[in-house]
């Protein structure tokens, strides 16, 4: 039987596919840097790994590693790496091993927001303006360029929409507290267009199928400000696009050289249907996007990467009619929390088919500048992306979370 080398950031629905498979063995590799994003049971349920020491010489890393399996007699076939954040890393030991995998250039391409950018540009992929940023006074003379327009900025290898302002004037560029001259950090022009994202998977080069996410709300600024934060996967492509999602993301394979393994990537569409690229990952989608895919088409996608990443044909058939299935990301609230709505109530709400509560009462909550910052998730099922977004709404609205703060000794209370 033949070996995956699979790197494994967290545990995720693409681990848990991994482990009920019975036609491959599978090699699960972490660092000792990541190791704490798991819980003590799955470590202690699941030893069954090899562990890489992040900071020290990776030479060595390697030389010990391929020691090591020498030693346990074990000849490694296939790579998968599903990390965004471990991107670099992990396909640097595929290499090492002659695996297939992304060259130092592709990684730069789907993690450097700049290469990518200019990588869209040079395939004739039109992308908002842009720049690298080593100070403010580089961020003020692109607020002059687009002088009355608000601007974004964010790091170059962006992940979570951690650290990503909108600016709007001079005077908010005093909550930018980063070190800006280690040229980690850019800026782009904001775009009004509505963010869509889409999801695909390749083989041999070869965009098999693509599924559609639409996005009401911008992610950051909606769980920011506790507005409808969600996503929901499109049963048929809207009329008004003047584009094939399929065609579109193969331009962007072909343009990279891109070969096995999924995208997820975020554009911006106009009114009258053109597309714009805006950000994308060689992995699949965060947030519960691989899920809405697969329960709405009826079928595994994340069994569907891992044929790919095993080189075994991938023949999708999908459920009859494809229906809409989304995602909605529970609002948070800072301070002790004294009431929620239980995962029971909302698992009796109209359309809801799962869902998870990450909070409870009696936790002590603060809030997270970050996309997915949340009490909970639930997901939603309906005929479309407009039934099924009523629906999400009159989830938010029945949803209650209330918290006491005790601030200079006085206790007040929030509620939703």
């Amino acid at each position: 039987m033949k070996t995956l080398l699979y790197f494994e950031e967290y545990e995720s629905d693409l681990s848990k596919a991994l482990r009920k498979r019975k036609d491959i063995n599978v090699l699960f590799i972490r660092t000792d840097k990541n190791i704490r994003f798991f819980s003590k049971e799955y470590l202690e349920k699941y030893k069954d790994y090899y562990q890489f020491f992040y900071d020290n010489d990776f030479d060595m890393e390697i030389y010990k590693f391929k020691n090591w399996l020498s030693h346990k007699k074990i000849k490694i076939d296939y790579f998968l790496n599903d990390s965004e954040f471990y991107m670099e890393y992990s396909n640097k030991i595929a290499e090492r091993l002659g695996l297939e995998c992304l060259s130092s250039e592709q990684v730069k391409w789907v993690r450097d927001k700049v290469a990518m950018k200019d990588k869209f540009n040079q395939i004739g992929l039109r992308t908002v303006d842009y720049q690298i940023v080593t100070s403010k006074n580089d961020i003020l003379k692109f607020m002059k360029k687009h002088i009355g327009e608000p601007i974004i900025f964010k790091p170059r290898d962006l992940m979570n929409s951690k650290n990503v302002f909108k600016i709007d004037s001079p005077s908010d560029l005093d909550y930018i507290d980063l070190n800006l001259e280690c040229g980690n950090f850019m800026v782009e022009s904001y775009c009004y267009n509505q963010e869509w994202s889409i999801e695909s998977l390749i083989q041999d080069g070869i965009v098999l199928d693509s599924y559609v996410t639409y996005i009401p709300n911008r992610t950051l600024w909606a769980a920011i400000d506790n507005r409808l934060n969600c996503h929901m996967t499109v049963p048929k492509i809207p009329k008004y696009f003047k584009f094939i999602p399929k065609n579109f993301i193969q331009k962007i394979v072909n343009g990279m050289n891109l070969k096995n393994g999924a995208m997820t990537i975020e554009v911006f569409i106009d009114e009258e249907g053109n597309v714009m690229p805006s950000e994308l990952g060689w992995r699949l989608p965060g947030c519960q996007a691989t899920k809405n895919h697969s329960r709405s088409y009826g079928f595994d996608m994340c069994d569907s990467l891992i044929d790919i990443a095993i080189h075994k044909p991938v023949s999708l058939k999908y459920r009859n009619p494809i229906v809409c299935v989304g995602d909605l990301y529970l609002p948070n609230k800072e301070g002790l929390i004294t009431e929620i709505t239980s995962l029971d109530e909302l698992l009796n709400m109209d359309g809801v088919i799962d869902g998870e509560m990450l909070i409870k009462k009696g936790d002590i909550q603060k809030k997270r500048r970050v996309g997915n910052d949340a009490s909970g998730w639930v997901q939603v099922v309906g005929e479309n992306e407009f039934d099924t977004l009523q629906k999400m709404q009159r989830i938010y609205d029945n949803f209650t979370i209330e918290v006491a703060n005790d601030i200079g000794g006085k206790k007040y209370v929030k509620k939703l």
